[in-house]
């Protein structure tokens, strides 16, 4: 017996076909896409076009440098080469003495006196022995004299000093300070006639004058001095002179001079048309490559600076050389270095490094620079002007120190 079913319809299959995606769809995705493509062009396009430059205004620190190098005449590992001389040099130069006025100053005043002698003995008293008056002006007798025992002896007497208050009156008493103090009660003297001076119209040495003289002398010796021993090193005048025009041929010396002798043969107050001086002097010279002196000051300063500072403005003229010891036999020395200079900050500071501050904001950046050691002024400039931040990219950063 067959059995019919009803006859079932399989919705599954012959289910109705799904309704096509609306245009508008496709429309919003197309235009997300493309907003996102304009977004991520945009920013890679701002941080292309982002860029920093930063100005760094540096103080100037103080530098200082104080060491010591070695000359010898047959260098070795950290020597100069040069030479090492000495020498003796003497110089005797006349020179004239200047009329003075009585205006500018008052000749020794002169004056005649008499010595008594009340002891019991013959007293000697030679050329320049001292008178003192009783307000404690100094005078010396012109002559060497013998006063005999209750006797008189007249003699000339100058004062030691110029000027119009040794000028005393006749009568005035003095002692004899150079005599045993009891003598100086027996032996004594008396001004016979007044004690005059005048400058008017006279040459009268001064103080002044013999000091400028003896510097004169001096410089003139030193002078010679310095010519000579040129000569005995080898070192052509031009070669050594300020104005030596190439540096690689250049020398420098260093000079101690120690006075041996300095000598006149005139007194303070003395009339004279004028007098002879002397000056006796010992020179040692230390001559040197002036660039290699200069290039190892320059080389010492800088070790002293930490990474990231430079010299500026360093004058090798103010280096101080102080001649510390010397072996004249086998030419060597050594000298003393001294200079004073400055230094500021370079680019290539470490924490002036760019990838210290990139990607930081302005402000940020900013504040951090400011604590640089050494760091003045810190001024930023942002291109475009809207931009906030330093750029990441470390070429698009730009650090100029002055």
């Amino acid at each position: 017996m067959n059995v019919r079913h009803p006859r079932r319809t399989d919705f599954a299959k012959h289910a109705f076909p799904q309704p096509p995606i609306a245009p508008r769809v496709y429309r919003n995705i197309a235009f997300s896409f493309l907003g996102l493509t304009v977004v991520v062009v945009a920013i890679v396009i701002w941080m292309s076009t982002v860029s920093a430059e930063i100005r760094i205004q540096s103080k100037r620190d103080p530098v200082s440098l104080k060491t010591s190098v070695e000359i010898a005449k047959s260098p070795e590992q950290g020597q100069l080469q040069g030479r090492v001389v000495e020498g003796i040099f003497d110089k005797i130069q006349e020179f004239a003495v200047k009329e003075q006025t009585a205006s500018s100053v008052i000749a020794t005043t002169t004056g005649r006196v008499r010595i008594t002698n009340k002891y019991s003995k013959d007293q000697t008293l030679i050329r320049t022995t001292r008178l003192l008056s009783p307000d404690g002006k100094l005078f010396r007798i012109n002559a060497n004299v013998n006063v005999p025992s209750g006797g008189t002896v007249e003699v000339n007497a100058n004062s030691d000093q110029t000027g119009s208050s040794f000028a005393i009156p006749n009568g005035t008493t003095f002692v004899i300070p150079g005599l045993w103090i009891d003598l100086q009660k027996l032996i004594t003297a008396e001004a016979i006639t007044p004690f005059t001076g005048t400058a008017e119209g006279t040459k009268i040495v001064t103080a002044e004058e013999v000091d400028n003289a003896q510097k004169t002398l001096e410089e003139a010796v030193l002078a010679e001095a310095k010519k000579t021993l040129a000569a005995e090193a080898n070192v052509p005048a031009d070669k050594i002179a300020d104005s030596c025009p190439n540096d690689a041929a250049c020398w420098s010396a260093t000079y101690v001079v120690e006075t041996l002798e300095k000598k006149s043969n005139v007194t303070v107050g003395q009339n004279t048309d004028s007098f002879l001086a002397q000056d006796k002097i010992k020179v040692t010279a230390v001559y040197y490559p002036r660039k290699d002196m200069d290039l190892l000051v320059s080389g010492k300063l800088k070790e002293q600076l930490p990474e990231g500072r430079d010299l500026v403005d360093v004058d090798l003229r103010n280096v101080a050389f102080t001649l510390e010891q010397t072996d004249t036999k086998v030419e060597k020395a050594r000298i003393g270095i001294k200079i004073e200079a400055y230094s500021r900050l370079t680019a290539q500071n470490p924490a002036l490094a760019r990838d210290q501050i990139a990607g930081l904001s302005l402000e940020d950046a900013k504040a951090k620079l400011r604590q640089v050691e050494g760091a003045e002024f810190v001024e930023i400039t942002l291109r475009p002007s809207w931009a906030r931040n330093i750029p990441r990219q470390k070429d698009k950063i730009k650090i100029t120190i002055e």
